[in-house]
């Protein structure tokens, strides 16, 4: 099959080299900026390259038997464009794919305009398993009013689909919906987590035995409900806004999402409001360790990052900090420049080892769940840190077992 992928995002990327990986001559239309920031994404593709099955161009065919949307949300505009110029094409059998998470509506505008069969997929994988989440699905969500189109999709689709049948098959507009719906209640578990974890700690309780508890029951699950400094990504927060106008024009109250977000935004800070009270309001003599800056592990991306309110407060406070993240690249050297005054970058130190970055500290807080954190060397620790404190933001670490190590601790909810 003959398939062009618009985009330049993970889901372009890994779209791209999948389709390509399962015989398909697949051309994409974007480049390669973010291949970095997903594990086997680059091996992926370039293997399909070499193999001469995936290319990257500037133009595309526009009666290719697959035209695949996979932009970023904001880019709708960009989509119409090409919609437009697809209604030239002469091959009737040309199926249009869109993947992008666009506004509750765009997909019958792009229908139109592109008068060809659509199909609406959403695209559900996570960054740092979006190679995983393509190739083996949960679910295969396909939106469409064209019995053709969708005969066509299942037939490009079926090596992804071979174990058991994982494809839904519902209206454009559910399909939609079910994506927002997907983000927004995902992150309503982890805002009343977090919720609850406040509770936890004023009872004396323990939130990840409660976690336990809660996700032994079937009906609830385990996944999403993890205590944490509150969730980042730029999908989450688009669709929550996305969904809460949804419900607001539906002539409903959206104040459940409403309380997400709030929850949310205050939870980023959590771990500020710990090592402000432990140093009695005195922090503009202390330096900083942070372990994570970027909103999730495997992924380089920043959007929403718990990390950058936290840095945020503790140079306002006059902190130094010293920074370490395994994925650490350009875009935080771009965020601190567009976003700190000149002063507060200076006591930035951007540092190559996590245990470098620990080195004459006065805290070291743990922001995001690399694996590489999770066993740390204590002794080393102790031995590079002024005083040790370990603020624990996604509860990585057994406290008795820090405590016995002579570590002042603070988890979420412990």
């Amino acid at each position: 099959m003959k398939i062009n992928v618009f985009g330049s995002n993970i889901s372009a990327l890994v779209c791209a080299g999948c389709l390509a990986e399962t015989g398909n001559q697949v051309t994409l239309i974007g480049n390669r900026d973010k291949e970095r920031s997903e594990p086997g994404l680059l091996k992926l593709l370039d293997t399909q390259l070499d193999a001469g099955r995936l290319e990257f161009s500037t133009g595309y065919d526009i009666d290719a038997d697959y035209q695949i949307l996979s932009l970023e949300p904001g880019n709708c505009s960009e989509a119409k464009l090409i919609a437009k110029s697809l209604a030239a094409g002469t091959n009737s059998n040309t199926c249009l794919i869109v993947r992008s998470n666009f506004t509750m509506g765009t997909f019958k505008t792009i229908t139109e305009l592109s008068q060809k069969p659509c199909i609406m997929n959403p695209d559900f994988a996570s960054e740092g398993r979006a190679i995983v989440g393509f190739m083996r699905p949960d679910r295969i969500i396909i939106g469409s009013h064209a019995p053709q189109a969708i005969k066509s999709f299942k037939r490009l689709f079926s090596p992804f689909n071979r174990n058991h049948n994982v494809i839904i098959e519902m209206s454009p507009e559910s399909a939609e919906l079910t994506k927002y719906a997907t983000n927004a209640m995902l992150a309503t578990r982890i805002s009343l987590m977090n919720e609850l974890a406040q509770a936890a700690e004023h009872l004396g309780a323990d939130i990840e035995e409660v976690r336990q508890g809660l996700g032994a029951d079937q009906r609830i699950g385990k996944a999403y409900l993890y205590a944490g400094t509150g969730f980042g990504g730029a999908d989450f927060e688009i669709d929550l806004s996305r969904i809460q106008k949804i419900i607001h024009d539906s002539g409903s109250d959206e104040g459940l999402l409403k309380a997400v977000s709030l929850i949310n935004e205050q939870q980023k800070e959590v771990l500020f409001r710990k090592i402000w009270q432990h140093f009695n309001c005195q922090l503009d003599d202390k330096t900083v360790a942070i372990w994570g800056i970027s909103y999730k592990p495997n992924s380089n991306s920043l959007e929403g990052a718990p990390s950058l309110s936290l840095i945020k407060a503790l140079l306002n406070q006059g902190c130094s900090l010293k920074i370490f993240d395994p994925m650490l690249e350009a875009n935080f050297t771009i965020w601190m420049r567009e976003t700190l005054p000149l002063e507060q970058q200076k006591r930035i130190e951007i540092c190559a080892d996590m245990y470098e970055t620990t080195e004459q500290t006065d805290a070291l807080c743990v922001i995001t769940e690399w694996q590489l954190f999770y066993s740390p060397n204590l002794e080393t620790l102790k031995a590079n840190m002024r005083t040790p404190i370990i603020l624990d933001g996604r509860n990585l670490y057994d406290k008795q077992w820090m405590e016995e190590n002579q570590f002042i601790y603070y988890g979420i909810g412990r």
